[in-house]
């Protein structure tokens, strides 16, 4: 049984055992959506006894019906369900644990507790899940190995140690040139044989409610070099559409709180000005849903089961077709402004200008700051309305010359030739400072924030654009403000911090010593913490910055899903970006940290190179929010 076959029947069981316990009461919708994802979802990962079960008990369940069932009732419709998960269960391995039909397992309490190191199965559990890990990178840092969780000597986690090489896996072995490691990496990137990252593919953007057919989906764009976004929650889908802007978004028909055709609607005008195709995928294939996919502006309509190589094949074909188009555009459609690709070949062109007496030339960076607080309090319709309207009275502003940009970060940038750093200020203190830019901005509690350089001879354009995005950072009070480079008017947008939470110190060290050049190059503010609750404890982490998690999932005291699920509880700001770290083999964790929300997900052990990738890929998405 492979591990999206556990997973599914993991999480089949517990869903049996929660609608057949004695007393349960369940509406005859979720009784449906339950066998139409179990009968999609089957189908994909080749169990097709289930697929087959699925599909003649739909006819018993109306898709619109209103009866109500108890658990007794549906014990016995669904009693084939019932003998299939018995079967698997009695073919599984000797002491494995299986879902109990007569009751819920306590997953909470699991959560909440983790596990106890004075128990006497803790060590064993710690060895199984760190052993190869840490016996990894032992031998990378020249320490014995053990299978044990020994004291790790003093030298070992000193920051003298040995770094663990770029391409090495922390399994011990180096990745041969042939791998799957070096072929792929899960964080937007993809590593030939050289090890050299290349661009993705593209981003894609999965909503499923079955976390087992999403990890399925997810794991297969992945390896074919996209990078992707992957939720059962409709709210998650419609937050991640708005901050990344996907190259495609792939939506299942069915989802409990609202279906693909609703979330379609809600998002119509975002995709017709992105230009984003639509996936909608779902079991039905009637004619009906068909028709009404493309009606309401599907470009795509895949039918459960999926095979997935098509799958592949067809998202590969609408994002590149997307990114075709988009890079014969000038404007962006939202704003107005000018596409990246058309400032960045002009600020080629203008630094590499062979005229000895090449005039001067200022680079400015500008953000928003309030408007991320303006999408979370009104919605982004109203986010993409200040920043159209605040475009619109910039651009009647500038000279002909000059060129006003848009990047995906709800970043504006401005390019004057002929202007140096210090009249590009005078220029845009004036602008932002104009009573019909400060009528847009002030009802709705935004301000701009702005930084401006001299864009030096031979520079390259990606050193001009670092350039004028450190000096909005120092005009920001991120760092320290050198003088002229900018300045800042309103309040000041959050830090951004990184915490490496894992009660393996040896770990942290490595982790620390492989994000070096991520900390330089963001400026970051990295910390690391023993557990959950060592990180929960500490005010570092609720003052005034957005925070990137690397958050251990099994961990003494408190594990990584107590902290997910605290910071998730609304009792905290909306700052935090987890990436949640699980053991080989941990489906029903994986499972259990999507649905509380975290962002993403690895499971060791794992390629220092994909590590690195993924987090720079998140704190793009952090940087953002800020």
């Amino acid at each position: 049984m492979n591990k999206y076959q556990k997973l599914f029947i993991d999480q089949t069981g517990d869903n049996l055992g929660r609608i057949l316990k004695p007393g349960a009461r369940s509406d005859e919708r979720s009784v449906y959506r339950m066998l139409h994802s179990i009968k999609g979802t089957s189908g994909t990962i080749g169990l097709q006894a289930w697929y087959e079960a699925s599909l003649r008990l739909l006819d018993d369940f109306d898709e619109h019906g209103d009866r109500v069932f108890s658990g007794e009732e549906l014990s016995g419709k669904l009693a084939e369900l019932s003998e299939l998960l018995s079967e698997e269960q009695e073919a599984k391995p000797a002491g494995a644990s299986a879902p109990n039909l007569g009751s819920l397992p306590n997953q909470a309490s699991e959560t909440a507790e983790g596990y106890d190191s004075s128990r006497s199965d803790a060590p064993s559990r710690t060895s199984e899940t760190f052993g190869n890990l840490r016996n990894a990178i032992a031998r990378s840092l020249g320490v014995p190995e053990s299978s044990k969780s020994a004291p790790i000597p003093e030298a070992a986690a000193s920051s003298d140690a040995a770094p663990m090489q770029a391409g090495e896996v922390i399994q011990g072995a180096k990745a041969s040139p042939g791998s799957e490691v070096n072929r792929r990496s899960e964080s937007g990137f993809r590593t030939g044989a050289s090890g050299a990252l290349a661009e993705s593919e593209g981003t894609v953007l999965l909503l499923d409610d079955d976390l087992s057919l999403l990890a399925l989906l997810k794991d297969v764009l992945e390896e074919r070099g996209f990078t992707v976004f992957a939720t059962p929650r409709f709210d998650k889908a419609v937050e991640w559409f708005y901050e990344m802007r996907p190259d495609c978004a792939v939506l299942d028909v069915l989802l409990p709180e609202q279906s693909g055709f609703e979330l379609m609607e809600r998002l119509r005008e975002l995709c017709d000005n992105y230009m984003i195709p639509v996936v909608l995928i779902t079991a039905k294939t009637d004619k009906a849903t068909r028709l009404r996919a493309y009606e309401n502006g599907a470009d795509d309509f895949l039918s459960k089961p999926v095979d997935p190589e098509e799958f592949v094949v067809r998202i590969r074909r609408l994002t590149r077709r997307r990114s075709r188009l988009t890079g014969q555009l000038l404007l962006d459609q939202t704003t107005g402004a000018y596409g990246m690709p058309f400032l960045e070949r002009e600020l080629t062109r203008q630094i590499g200008s062979t005229d000895a007496r090449r005039e001067p030339l200022a680079l400015a960076a500008v953000e928003l700051d309030g408007l991320r607080r303006l999408n979370e309090r009104t919605g982004y319709r109203e986010g993409d309305r200040v920043l159209r309207t605040f475009s619109d009275a910039v651009r009647r502003m500038l000279r002909p010359r000059d060129i006003w940009a848009r990047d995906r970060a709800n970043r504006f940038y401005l390019m004057q030739p002929g202007f140096d750093a210090e009249r590009s200020r005078e220029f845009l203190e004036g602008a932002l400072a104009d009573e019909s830019v400060l009528a847009l901005l002030r009802p709705d509690g935004v301000s701009a924030v702005c930084g401006i350089i001299d864009v030096e001879a031979g520079s390259t354009r990606q050193q001009a654009l670092a350039g004028a995005l450190r000096a909005l950072e120092a005009s920001a009070g991120r760092e320290p403000k050198p003088d002229g480079e900018g300045f800042a008017s309103g309040m000041l947008p959050r830090k951004l911090r990184l915490a490496i939470i894992d009660d393996d110190p040896l770990i942290r060290n490595i982790l620390e010593r492989q994000l070096e050049g991520v900390e330089e190059e963001y400026g970051l503010e990295v910390r690391s913490f023993s557990d959950g609750e060592d990180f929960l404890s500490d005010p570092w982490h609720i003052e005034s910055a957005r925070y990137l998690l690397i958050l251990d999932r099994m961990m003494p005291r408190m594990n990584g899903m107590e902290v997910l699920s605290r910071l998730r509880s609304g009792a905290y700001d909306p700052v935090y970006t987890v990436l949640m770290l699980t053991g080989v083999g941990d489906e029903l964790g994986i499972a259990e940290a999507i649905r509380a929300g975290t962002d993403d997900y690895m499971t060791k052990p794992f390629s220092m190179i994909e590590l690195e990738a993924r987090v720079r890929r998140l704190l793009g998405k952090v940087e953002a929010m800020t």
